[in-house]
């Protein structure tokens, strides 16, 4: 399943084809080429394929960044954009940025590089020999392991999970570097499908032998190449580590800080390798630990792990990033399937016990007015409960029943989000049946206002239930719903159309803006939609209103769909009402950099104090770098970390010029393009 190299002709060159991600990536030659396989040796970065060709240049198809290393792995030079680079002959690595899959180049010889925008021409002075090297992202799985109704099985299939990681240095705290670990199925029999073996790096974790243990230990093991075995004491365990996961607040708070802790310190200690940032984090943590980063850097994993826990976690629990997710699952023989997804995010697992049912809180009188109910009865959805609070930026609910406050989501629609292929071209379609909510189509103006995105959106007024079913089940990527909704369906010119009725949901991701839609919801989750934003009691219509509009805007900005609902939800008396049903990951469009942010700032004198709260996402995870110039100052922290800084009033206005984000101020969202400094 690694990455296969195979010769082109007419135009002569190689094309690279991933078989994890079913991409390819072409580099064209002036001349053909025969590629024969080779080992990595010359190849500062990790590669799963190398091959060797001869040739004086190579041309990209698409326009591209290069960085340039030298045999030390020193940046010696950069191309952005086709920005004309020129280097005297020595031994260089070349990396091409911004590809389907990771694309190396080793060389010993002159390096000129030029072009534009539209491709990369590369040149080597002559006919030179060129090793070219590739690595899967691997976002998808690269296997597949059936697992038995059996604790023993279970332990076996968990201790897999970290065949995907591409290095066991702390350089895995890269997400890029780490792959989606093999998916899980419940089934009879113990099988592996496809290219997986666990790494050897004599990390052990000891747990009872119970489901729920080894549920929570499913991260860690996962991000440690762990094996997970039984035992009566949980503990971690390497040659010269005997680590008690035994905590007077339980397991699973320990494998949190565990996890925490040492994905925290590799960021750290990884700035003496591949990329040598003024990091931050390190800056502030690194008078409170004794530790050598640089003599660190070169030990093996056990003997990090050793070192880092003897640090105590509350010595580094205020320099720790935020987390994103935690994800409690009900730990039945099915729910097997999301531990992949949970590892791949490397969340904090927890499962609950037995619910007990929460009470809905009255409505705020001020929605008493009016109310999106269809016939004036709105009884509260049944198995509503309110799952213990997290810390983390988001909060998945695994199980039967609805949660207040987190998605729920299920197997089947994490595993949907596999089969999305990136799209340049986005269909969105917004419906308003009922004229009273006509305000509210006027999302229709706000999707489709980004750039490097051909939107289609459709306004839809009206629909009889025979339109609203093609609709439904029509490929779509978007539907934006406006009107009434009860258990029996959703409203129409001409009646109610029941999603039970529906043969299958092409839309990916909807929201069902009336009152009580997570019925109807689910069931289009069921039928084969990956995500939707529902209702769980009855909404009043103005704030609704204000709630599409906050929606409609965050996620053409690039927040996921759990991402925007919780921005919303911060700032509106409805956050019990609204909730995400299915994938909460799913974007309807990628940020414009990285992972998008909350902006906060507070005037204090003549500074303003500016707070930046990220919400990493699928393509940026947790691990990886965020670089933020303001005013006289470029910073480089950890994508999920709360950045702070103070400025003066002229660089945070430039700051502002710059590009569209949400502000918080007061309580209210706003824009940067939209406000004024006077109003902080």
């Amino acid at each position: 399943m690694n990455p296969e190299f195979t010769a082109l002709v007419e135009p002569d060159g190689v094309r690279i084809t991933d078989p994890i991600e079913r991409t390819q990536f072409d580099l064209h030659a002036p001349a053909a080429v025969s590629p024969r396989e080779t080992d990595a040796e010359s190849f500062y970065f990790p590669v799963d394929t190398v091959v060797s060709l001869s040739t004086r240049s190579l041309r990209t198809t698409k326009g591209l960044d290069v960085y340039v290393r030298d045999a030390d792995g020193e940046m010696v030079g950069q191309s952005s954009g086709g920005s004309e680079l020129d280097l005297p002959v020595d031994a260089y690595n070349l990396e091409l940025a911004n590809t389907q899959m990771k694309v190396y180049l080793a060389v010993e010889s002159e390096v000129s590089v030029s072009g534009s925008t539209e491709s990369i021409e590369i040149s080597f002075g002559g006919e030179t020999r060129v090793e070219v090297g590739a690595r899967s992202l691997h976002e998808s799985p690269a296997g597949t392991i059936t697992v038995p109704d059996d604790t023993g099985a279970l332990m076996d299939a968990v201790s897999l999970l970290g065949s995907a990681l591409k290095t066991t240095t702390c350089e895995r705290s890269f997400p890029t570097l780490r792959g989606h670990p093999p998916l899980l199925e419940p089934g009879e029999e113990f099988t592996v499908e496809g290219t997986i073996e666990r790494p050897d790096t004599g990390v052990k974790i000891e747990v009872p032998e119970r489901r729920e243990a080894i549920y929570a230990a499913a991260p860690l093991a996962f991000y440690l190449g762990a094996s997970v075995v039984p035992g009566e004491t949980p503990r971690l365990l390497t040659d010269e580590l005997s680590y008690s996961l035994d905590a007077p607040d339980g397991f699973e708070s320990a494998v949190r800080r565990v996890l925490q802790q040492v994905f925290f310190l590799d960021c750290v200690t990884r700035t003496e390798g591949y990329y040598e940032v003024d990091l931050r984090e390190r800056e502030l943590v690194e008078p409170d630990v004794d530790l050598d980063f640089e003599s660190l850097y070169d030990e093996p994993l056990a003997e990090q792990l050793r070192r880092y826990l003897e640090i105590p976690f509350e010595v580094v629990e205020p320099h720790l990033p935020q987390w994103k997710v935690t994800m409690d699952i009900s730990p039945t023989h099915e729910n097997v399937a999301v531990l992949p997804f949970a590892a791949d995010e490397l969340a904090f697992v927890r499962c609950p016990g037995e619910p007990d049912p929460s009470t809905v809180k009255p409505e705020p009188s001020e929605l008493e007015a009016f109310y999106r109910s269809f016939d004036g009865e709105d009884a509260p959805v049944s198995d509503v409960i309110q799952p213990d609070p997290v810390d983390t930026i988001e909060h998945v609910w695994v199980g039967e029943e609805m949660p207040i406050g987190a998605s729920k989501a299920t197997p089947e629609a994490l595993k949907r989000r596999l089969d999305v292929t990136p799209k340049h071209h986005i269909s969105v379609d917004v419906v308003c049946n009922d004229e009273r909510m006509r305000e509210e189509d006027v999302v229709g103006d706000i999707y489709g206002t980004r750039d490097l995105y051909d939107f289609d959106v459709s306004l839809h007024n009206d629909l009889t239930t025979g339109e609203l079913r093609d609709l439904l089940e029509s490929p779509t990527d978007f539907l934006h719903y406006i009107g009434h909704v009860t258990d029996e369906g959703i409203q129409c010119s001409d009646g109610m159309l029941d999603a039970r009725t529906l043969s299958r949901s092409g839309v990916r991701g909807f929201i069902l803006n009336g009152c009580r839609s997570y019925e109807q919801g689910e069931m289009l989750v069921e039928k084969g939609s990956q995500v939707g934003v529902v209702t769980l009691t009855k909404v009043g219509n103005e704030p609704a209103t204000d709630v599409g509009k906050e929606l409609a805007r965050l996620l053409n900005h690039g927040f996921s769909m759990q991402s925007a609902l919780s921005v919303v939800t911060n700032v509106n008396t409805l956050e019990r009402q609204y909730v995400i049903i299915g994938d909460g990951s799913v974007e309807l469009v990628k940020p414009k950099c990285g992972s998008p942010s909350v902006i906060k700032p507070n005037r204090n004198g003549e500074k303003i104090s500016v707070e930046m709260g990220p919400y990493p996402n699928l393509n940026y995870p947790v691990g990886s770098l965020a670089t933020l110039k303001m005013g006289n100052h470029k910073y480089c922290f950890l994508n999920s970390t709360v950045f702070q800084t103070k400025i003066d009033d002229e660089s945070l206005r430039e700051f502002f010029n710059e590009s569209s984000d949400p502000v918080w101020i007061d309580g209210k969202i706003r824009w940067t393009d939209e406000i004024k400094l006077d109003d902080i």
